[in-house]
């Protein structure tokens, strides 16, 4: 058994109805991510995510910050419920949501309504009246993450600094003209 099947078994059987669970008895397919490792998990017809963190994004990655943040965002019916975590290595287990796809660039842009589902989601989000555990500064986020990633000479997305520099614009209106805080 791979190291990863052997880490996503490990983490399914965390949960109550999968301690017995073995090897053979689920099937996985590898998702995206850059600093996670994800996957579609089927067992018994009922499709799963398990999510096993990358190896050293401890230290740049409060996970237990991630996992109070991904269940307030599932109370506001944006994401999937978190079925099982644990928020000190930042193994998750969530439902899965059908077709899931890890959105490139490329894909978000050719996607018909993808920036009006995005714009809906967000919007939804921000009326739920639910807080977050710590304010979300994308822009200032994105500049520390591609540093952590230089450093790891982490491969990332095609497109990915285009569509930086297409949001430099957007940075400095924010930057001039705060909205407040929703």
């Amino acid at each position: 058994m791979s190291d990863n099947r052997a880490a996503i078994l490990a983490a399914l059987q965390n949960m109550e109805r999968f301690t017995s669970l073995g090897p053979d008895d689920f099937t996985a397919s590898r998702l995206g991510g850059l600093t996670n490792l994800v996957y579609r998990v089927e067992i018994a017809g009922e499709k799963l995510i398990v999510r096993i963190p990358g190896a050293g994004t401890e230290a740049y990655i409060d996970r237990a910050v991630e996992l109070a943040n991904a269940r307030t965002a599932a109370r506001a019916g944006v994401s999937p419920e978190v079925l099982w975590a644990d928020p000190a290595s930042g193994v998750m287990i969530s439902r899965c949501i059908d077709p899931a796809t890890t959105m490139t660039p490329a894909l978000f842009a050719a996607t018909k309504g993808a920036p009006a589902r995005a714009g809906a989601a967000l919007a939804r989000l921000h009326r739920s009246g639910e807080r977050f555990e710590f304010r979300f500064e994308l822009f200032a986020m994105i500049d520390e993450y591609l540093a952590l990633l230089g450093e790891k000479n982490a491969p990332l997305p095609e497109g990915y600094h285009d569509i930086v520099a297409a949001a430099e614009p957007v940075r400095e209106t924010l930057a001039a003209h705060p909205a407040p805080l929703a």
